[in-house]
């Protein structure tokens, strides 16, 4: 029985099959699927649990003989068997076959793999474990889809899930669950929905405080640096662009995200810029790139400043300037920080600096 992997992370008293397969790649997906799956089998008197790893020259025919010998010892067990390349082979694929035929009343299994392709989703093995229990795939979560995946996990938090608090988060992670997870966490902490914090006991916040909030928590967070550089620079705020990227001329290789992450920036205003110069309504561009209202002014004032073929030659330096990091092109200067910096000038509607 094919089920979606977010319903096995729901709590319920529901009696588990005897068998589970989870797979795929999202692995924040897998992980707290597996996390709720043994809470529920221990709550269900699966008191015992054993693990495999299925390595090169793991030993199928032992897993066959624990699996038949731990039931004359334990009320229950719960055996996990990891499978990373999601391709047991033939002597897997029958023991695999065999030992879901046959198992125990008293055990459980829980197979965790990594992708299974659509060819193995169709093998015996895979089949019989979907007739038997259940199968669900950890899908990576698409950028369309993120931003509900977000919602959700903000309600299951306590929080709101707030078009404002939403499109900032997607806009900092960007398909990151497991960061986005954990600064959901943090939210939750830090404005009471989770317990007692300083904006007092188990009360959760409107929309408002919850969003400054979660300001306040990226802005404090040393690896949004980044992200915070490219608001100030698409704002034209110089000065607080220059701070910024003084900071970040300390940290260890944070030149190279930042331009990638910039190049991702100046790509995107490109594209718009390109789009509203040839007519297409403003709305509909910033809904289809995903530009969250509060950004809206920045991105417009942004486009004003420098126009369609302005940012069409910014992004070129962007790939400039890549090349610098990837030792095709010399630097105007003693480091690629150099070029950077003017760039960042330019951006901001300040004349250029020289390497002098």
């Amino acid at each position: 029985m094919r089920v979606n992997i977010q319903s096995l992370s729901k709590s319920d008293d529901k009696p588990l099959l005897p068998v589970y397969l989870l797979f795929g790649n999202e692995l924040l997906l897998l992980e707290e699927a597996c996390i709720e799956l043994r809470r529920k089998a221990q709550a269900q008197g699966y008191n015992e649990r054993v693990s495999y790893a299925v390595e090169q020259g793991f030993d199928w025919d032992e897993l066959l003989q624990s699996a038949s010998s731990m039931s004359l010892f334990a009320d229950k067990q719960l055996i996990e068997l990891r499978l990373p390349t999601g391709k047991p082979g033939q002597a897997g694929s029958r023991i695999l076959c065999e030992l879901v035929e046959n198992l125990p009343a008293d055990t459980m299994l829980l197979i965790i793999c990594g992708s299974v392709d659509k060819s193995a989703q169709k093998q015996k093995w895979f089949k019989t474990i979907d007739s038997a229990g259940v199968t669900a795939e950890a899908k990576e979560i698409t950028l369309n889809d993120f931003p509900g995946w977000i919602a959700g996990r903000l309600r299951n938090k306590g929080l709101l899930a707030d078009q404002a608090s939403i499109a900032l988060l997607a806009h900092y992670f960007e398909g990151n669950l497991l960061a986005a997870a954990q600064e959901i966490d943090l939210l939750a902490l830090n404005t009471g929905a989770a317990g007692e914090t300083s904006l007092g006991p188990n009360s959760t916040p409107d929309a408002k405080n919850q969003l400054a909030a979660l300001q306040s928590s990226i802005s404090d967070n040393s690896r949004f640096s980044v992200f915070s550089y490219l608001d100030a620079c698409l704002a034209g705020d110089w000065q607080r662009t220059c701070r910024i990227l003084d900071g970040l001329k300390a940290e260890k290789d944070e030149a190279v995200f930042l331009v990638v992450m910039l190049g991702r920036e100046v790509r995107k205003i490109s594209q718009i810029a390109f789009a509203l110069a040839n007519g297409y309504n403003r709305d509909q561009v910033f809904k289809q790139h995903r530009i969250w209202y509060q950004r809206q002014p920045v991105f417009d004032r942004a486009i004003k400043r420098h126009g369609q073929a302005g940012w069409q030659s910014i992004l070129q330096q962007v790939a400039k300037i890549d090349k610098i990091l990837k030792g095709r092109a010399q630097s105007e200067g003693v480091s690629v920080w150099f070029d950077i910096e003017k760039l960042s000038m330019k951006i901001c509607g300040l004349k250029g600096i020289s390497a002098s």
